[in-house]
C-alpha cells in the first residue's frame, strides 16, 4: 500500500536526505528484482553509511556493518522495543521486542527447543525431507525451486522442533509470504491468521500438555510469576513466525547464484572439506532481514545525528557485503578468512535458531550436489526477488538434464 513521505525533522540535514523506501528501493520493477543483493549493494555504495528517508514515518537507515552492529549490541542506546516497518503493525512478539535484563527472562523460556537432542531430530527430520524432495523432482528436469524444496524442507524441520503437525507446512508458508511484507494488502490478514493458528496450539496444550516448547511456555515462570496468556500466545507466535522464512530465503538465493556459477558447484563437489564453511558463507553472502531499533537518547552513528526516539533500520544483507569488511563482497568464498556478517544478528538478540538455519543450508548443499549437481536457470523464467522485513526469492525455476 502507498506509503505517505513525512516532512524531514528539524535535525535531520538536507544532504542526508534520500527518498529510499526500503520495501521499494531503487531497482525494483512491479514489487520485484532479479537480484535484490546487487540492489542493496547499490544503495550501500551511493549513500552515506546513515542516511534519513521520509518514507513510513520517516526513519534513519543503516547499510555498513560497523553501524549496523552498533544498534545491535549498544542496547542501551538502541531499544527493540520496536523493530518493525512501519511501527506498531505487527502483533507484540517477545522477547524480539524486549531489551536487558527483560529480554533474557523471556529468552531463556526458549532454550529448551534448541537443545542438542532436538536440533539432532529436526536435523534428522531434513535431510529425510531433503532426500525425498530431490528424489521426487529429480526425474522431473526442472522445478519451481521456493515451492518445490525451499519452502518444505526447512519448514518440515522446524515444525518437527516445535512439535506442530508437518502437514501444516504448506499453510504456514503461504502464510508467511506475506507475513514478511507489512506493506502489503495481504498481510494483516496473513498475521491475523497465524495469530488464530498459535491460539489454537496452545489451547490444546493447554488441554493435553506434551513434551514441547508451547507446553513449556505454559508452565514455565519468568520473573517469579506464571506468564499471562497473552506472553505465552507472543513468546509462541515470535517461534512460529521465526521458522518460516529465513532459511526458505537463503537456500533460495544460494541456489540461484550456483546454477549460474557452476565453477562453485565443482569447488564444494571436489573439495567436501569447504562444506563445513560454506554455510557461514552463504548466510554473509545472502543476508535476509531489514529490521530496525529504536534511539533511547540522543546519539551519533555513522556521521548522523539521532534524537531519542527515531527510528533506525539496518538492512542486514549489506552488512556483509561491506567491501570494507569484506574484501570481494559480491563473490561466493568458500575459503574467504575473517568473514563477518549478521544475517542472524548480534549481540542478546542473535537468532535463537541460527545454529539450525546452518544445518539445514549445509543439508541442502550435500543432498542436493550429490544428485543434481549440474541445473541452471530455466531460460526465459528469470528469478523474481523482493523486499520486505525479509528479503526473499518469490520464484526460481531451475532446469538440468536428466
Amino acid at each position: 500500500m502507498p506509503q505517505v513521505a513525512q516532512a524531514v525533522p528539524s535535525h535531520v540535514p538536507p544532504d542526508l536526505v534520500r527518498d529510499i523506501d526500503i520495501y521499494a528501493p531503487p531497482g525494483i520493477e512491479g514489487r520485484t528484482t532479479h537480484d535484490v543483493h546487487a540492489l542493496w549493494k547499490t544503495v550501500q555504495d551511493s549513500n552515506p553509511p546513515v542516511f534519513w528517508t521520509p518514507h513510513h514515518g520517516g526513519h534513519w537507515i543503516a547499510t555498513r556493518y560497523n553501524e549496523i552492529e552498533r544498534m545491535l549490541r549498544e542496547f542501551a542506546a538502541f531499544s527493540s522495543s520496536e523493530p518493525f516497518l512501519p511501527r506498531n503493525t505487527l502483533p507484540l512478539q517477545l522477547p524480539v521486542q524486549l531489551d536487558p535484563p527483560d529480554h533474557m527472562k523471556f529468552r531463556k523460556l526458549l532454550m529448551p527447543a534448541f537443545t542438542p537432542r532436538m536440533l539432532a531430530a529436526a536435523t534428522d527430520r531434513a535431510r529425510r525431507a531433503a532426500v525425498e524432495i530431490i528424489e521426487r523432482i529429480r526425474p522431473q528436469g526442472e522445478c519451481e525451486f521456493v515451492e518445490d524444496f525451499a519452502g518444505t524442507m526447512p519448514i518440515v524441520a522446524f515444525l518437527t522442533l516445535v512439535n506442530l503437525p508437518e502437514e501444516d507446512y504448506s499453510y504456514l508458508r503461504g502464510l508467511a509470504i506475506y507475513m514478511s511484507k507489512p506493506t502489503h494488502p495481504k498481510s494483516p490478514q496473513a498475521w491475523s491468521e497465524v495469530s488464530d493458528y498459535v491460539r489454537h496450539h496452545i489451547e490444546l496444550r493447554k488441554k493435553e500438555p506434551q513434551d514441547d516448547l508451547i507446553s513449556s511456555m505454559i508452565q514455565a515462570d519468568v520473573g517469579g510469576r506464571k506468564m499471562t496468556d497473552e506472553e505465552i500466545f507472543s513468546m509462541s507466535l515470535v517461534v512460529v513466525g521465526g521458522g518460516l522464512d529465513t532459511v526458505v530465503s537463503m537456500t533460495s538465493f544460494a541456489a540461484c547464484y550456483l546454477a549460474q556459477h557452476p565453477e562453485k558447484r565443482r569447488e564444494l563437489i571436489e573439495n567436501p572439506d569447504y562444506m563445513n564453511d560454506a554455510p557461514e558463507e552463504i548466510a554473509r553472502r545472502f543476508g535476509t532481514s531489514n529490521l530496525g531499533r529504536i534511539a533511547r537518547e540522543d546519539t551519533s552513528l555513522g556521521g548522523a545525528e539521532l534524537r531519542k526516539g527515531d527510528m533506525i533500520v539496518g538492512i542486514f544483507p549489506a552488512a556483509g557485503l561491506d567491501e570494507t569488511i569484506n574484501p570481494d563482497p559480491m563473490t561466493l568464498d568458500f575459503t574467504r578468512k575473517g568473514r563477518r556478517h549478521l544475517a542472524f544478528g548480534t549481540g542478546v538478540h542473535t537468532c535463537i535458531g541460527n545454529n539450525l538455519a546452518r544445518r539445514e543450508i549445509r543439508i541442502f548443499l550435500e543432498e542436493w550436489l550429490a544428485r543434481i549437481p549440474d541445473f541452471r536457470l530455466t531460460p526465459g523464467k528469470p528469478p523474481k526477488m523482493t523486499t520486505g522485513l525479509v528479503n526473499s526469492m518469490e520464484s526460481l525455476h531451475l532446469s538440468w538434464i536428466v
